[in-house]
């Protein structure tokens, strides 16, 4: 009798054990469709090491992916994209080999020497070469990262490096975003999201950006952000804060945020051209004549 006590108290210990083994590995299992202050921990430490060249938005879409996946190329790991146990153990352990070619403010040495050089060389570090990392080179670093198209954080890592060794400078504009859009498009954008998605999730608000960047690329709608989003049908406007007059309202944050999320690809709704809120309208013709992709927040998405 006490032998099958044990037993059975050994049996719900081992399984208990197995329950937490397993609950651990799923908290820090990120994948495509994650969000939250994980995603944003992933995305800055990717971006410290020089894999992830963008904004940090806390949400795990396909660019989110695609660094994941080279980090784990780069470091013998298996390449899924999908940052798991092993794959986060070896980026927040510091043992990677990027950290190597990760220069920043306090840096010193023959690689900081190398860097002020080829800027020099660029015409961006006006000043002595001197193989400290301080400010001067740090405002170097930026406007070649401006100039390039990169995130501009003053931080030489490897997309950086990479660029300014391999003399393939992009010739993008600075609205920090990919595909040749401009300024002027990440202007309209966020206003689009902030009239749209007031009140929605960040996803919410970069879903509604896919829409109208989808848009921008068929055949079927003009071809610009701003045109895409003044674009009126029979007399009446296709997007209602037009006709309201809150497209006129200064986005907050978070809308622009979103705004440079989507044009720099990520797409949460993925080929989505139409979205409505069920509970203010049927959306009819939509529901009759498209295919439904998803609902986020108050908005059903539509392809």
């Amino acid at each position: 009798m006490k032998l099958s006590i044990k037993l059975a108290a050994c049996t719900f210990v081992t399984a208990a054990a197995l329950m937490l083994s397993s609950n651990a590995f799923a908290a820090e299992l990120l994948k495509v469709g994650s969000q939250g202050s994980e995603v944003s921990k992933l995305q800055q430490t990717l971006k410290s090491k020089g894999y992830y060249s963008y904004i940090v938005t806390g949400y795990y879409g396909s660019i989110t992916k695609n660094a994941v996946t080279a980090f784990q190329r780069s470091n013998g790991l298996a390449v899924d994209g999908i940052a798991g146990s092993q794959t986060l153990g070896k980026l927040y352990s510091g043992t990677t080999s990027s950290n190597s070619t990760l220069l920043k403010v306090g840096s010193s040495g023959n690689e900081v020497t190398r860097l002020q050089q080829t800027l020099k060389g660029r015409r961006l570090f006006q000043h002595a070469v001197t193989g400290y990392y301080g400010s001067i080179t740090k405002n170097a670093v930026m406007s070649f990262q401006r100039n390039s198209g990169l995130a501009v954080d003053g931080i030489a890592g490897r997309n950086t490096l990479n660029a300014l060794y391999n003399n393939n400078t992009a010739t993008i504009s600075n609205a920090s975003a990919v595909n040749n859009y401009t300024d002027q498009d990440l202007y309209w954008l966020s206003r689009i999201i902030e009239a749209e998605a007031k009140g929605e999730s960040y996803t919410g608000k970069v879903a509604v950006g896919n829409v109208v960047l989808n848009r921008v690329k068929s055949s079927l709608f003009p071809n610009t952000v701003k045109g895409v989003i003044f674009e009126y049908y029979k007399g009446i406007p296709m997007f209602s804060p037009v006709e309201n007059g809150t497209i006129y309202n200064t986005p907050d944050l978070e809308s622009i945020n979103a705004a440079k999320a989507a044009l720099n690809g990520e797409r949460p709704v993925g080929s989505a051209t139409y979205f409505f809120n069920p509970s203010l309208s049927k959306g009819t013709w939509i529901v009759n004549n498209k295919t439904y992709v998803s609902k986020i927040g108050d908005h059903a998405f539509y392809a």
